[in-house]
């Protein structure tokens, strides 16, 4: 299933976003993408696709359409092997997932957005990322609430950039799992602290401060940043050709579905609701994007998926970690 066209739908300023695509470039992956708004309305997904679900990035394969990052980066790995990890190898790129994807880090990373920088100036973007994540964006506070705020997201981005320095990079390898290139575990562990860093100055400074993250007291980590940095622009013109949504979704509609993973009985929430196959379930994530539900017929429940179908007869993956599923009282039909 390889041959089936992968597209990626995103918008070139989201961190997330850059996850995959400097994944797709470092492993030499074809694809194509179309670009989105980075706020609601996306007609692409909602009208030609019936999707609820607003985060950026998703990405399709044939007729088959992914959701969260953790499940493309899995996808992709299955689809385009890479070189064989050592457990040590495989257990470390699974922490620094856990740490940055996982665990509040990025929400802590989001908190230290300048207010100087344009798109937070801007009423329609910040209305959306209310409805997105309340307690980012919506929460009212006063401006002393705010400064500590901050004050404690540093710590935490902090925190994780000494845990870099005096872990795995401590060693002064230049990557990660210590090959001649980077993979998917500088991936994992460089988007948050990379995201940062790199806003255009002045407003860089204004979200790390200089005198708590330098080079000084964190040389290898801020060296491997910019290694990576460098790594990535010098991929500059590998991006995926862009296509237009109409183009993109009759692709999907047309594509070949994967294989059939089926319903694990076992599965806990399966069991508690008398979930089989074919029943309409809701699903959506259970931290941002709640108020997005999406709708559809059950096609099957693993330990590491759940897939529906919608009314347009796409058929939808989303990692079982994150998000809710639940029966739909009667089965109705679509």
């Amino acid at each position: 299933m390889a041959d089936q066209p992968l597209i990626l739908y995103h918008y070139p300023f989201s961190p997330y976003a850059r996850r995959l695509i400097w994944y797709l470039k470092i492993r030499g992956i074809p694809y194509c993408q179309c670009l989105q708004p980075p706020i609601l309305p996306r007609p692409d997904l909602s009208t030609h696709l019936s999707l609820n679900y607003r985060r950026i990035p998703l990405l399709a394969h044939g007729g088959d359409l992914y959701l969260d990052t953790r499940l493309i980066l899995n996808l992709l790995d299955t689809l385009f092997p890479p070189p064989p990890l050592t457990a040590d190898q495989k257990t470390i790129t699974h922490l620094l997932s856990t740490l940055t994807t996982a665990t509040t880090l990025f929400f802590k990373a989001a908190e230290l957005l300048p207010s100087s920088l344009p798109v937070m100036k801007d009423p329609k973007f910040l209305r959306d990322r209310a409805t997105f994540s309340p307690a980012t964006f919506a929460a009212p506070r006063t401006k002393e609430d705010r400064a500590l705020s901050r004050a404690e997201a540093l710590l935490e981005i902090q925190s994780s950039v000494r845990l870099l320095e005096e872990t795995i990079l401590s060693d002064g390898r230049n990557w990660v799992l210590g090959g001649k290139e980077p993979t998917r575990a500088d991936v994992e562990g460089v988007w948050v602290i990379h995201w940062l860093l790199t806003l255009p100055p002045p407003h860089n400074d204004n979200a790390l401060d200089p005198a708590v993250i330098n080079k000084t007291r964190y040389p290898k980590t801020m060296a491997w940043v910019n290694r990576f940095d460098q790594f990535i622009n010098a991929l500059s013109g590998k991006e995926g050709r862009v296509i237009k949504g109409g183009e993109a979704a009759e692709l999907i509609l047309k594509g070949k579905r994967g294989g059939d993973i089926g319903v694990d009985e076992a599965d806990p929430v399966v069991k508690v609701q008398g979930l089989k196959k074919g029943d309409v379930v809701e699903v959506f994530p259970t931290d941002t994007g709640s108020a997005f539900k999406d709708r559809g017929r059950l096609v099957g429940v693993d330990e590491k998926e759940v897939v529906w179908e919608n009314e347009k007869g796409v058929r939808v993956h989303a990692p079982r970690l994150g998000f809710r599923v639940l029966g739909v009282k009667g089965r109705p039909s679509l």
